[in-house]
């Protein structure tokens, strides 16, 4: 049996509008939020990869893919994104989200699903890009739901002291030998990870 596989349009609270990509039918959801210069289809292969017991949802974040690009692009504003496509799917199991995502999901990501996956966050970004600066270890120190980081072993994003302070809900895990895009290049752990993390 085939599972489904579809693609929508989805409201965000700006009034903007984006494309949300859904793999299965059946299972626990997970909501999948991508990096700069990335898009949804970052995750279509975890999609394919769960849609036998998990439905998998990734969408553009705006000025990406096919979303209509809106200003601002600060966090509490792409956090009411995420909310605004987490509303449009009902329970949400987990949010993975890579890099600048990572940032998006961890700001927004508690107040819709049970647990979180970060895959070498954006912890801290200095003032003056276009996305604004932020210092993120306060809300990891304070993390209530079962959050896994996922760690670049090399050119990670993520500095030493990110994680000095991180609640005991935080499990870290380290991919030696790989970069900042280990969601690509170590797929087959990923992926293992992701599913571990999922509440049924």
């Amino acid at each position: 049996m085939t599972s489904s596989h579809e693609s929508r349009r989805v409201a965000l609270e700006s009034g903007a509008t984006t494309t949300v990509e859904c793999w299965g039918d059946a299972g626990p959801a997970v909501l999948c939020v991508h990096g700069i210069a990335a898009s949804r289809r970052d995750f279509a292969r975890l999609g394919d990869a769960l849609a036998g017991t998990h439905r998998v949802f990734a969408y553009d974040q705006r000025g990406h893919g096919d979303a209509e690009p809106r200003e601002p692009m600060t966090l509490d504003a792409l956090a009411g994104d995420l909310r605004a496509v987490a509303d449009s799917i009902g329970t949400v199991a987990a949010v993975v989200g890579h890099a600048w995502g990572g940032a998006v999901a961890l700001t927004g990501g508690p107040k819709v699903a049970r647990a979180l996956v970060l895959i070498d966050p954006v912890i801290r970004a200095a003032p003056g890009t276009s996305q604004g600066g932020w210092d993120l270890r306060d809300r990891l120190a304070s993390l209530k739901i079962p959050t896994t980081i996922l760690l670049a072993g090399r050119e990670s994003a993520v500095a030493a002291d990110d994680l000095a302070r991180v609640s005991p809900a935080v499990r870290v895990e380290t991919f030696a030998g790989h970069g900042h895009a280990l969601h690509r290049s170590a797929f087959e752990r990923f992926a293992e990870l992701v599913r571990d993390a999922v509440p049924a």
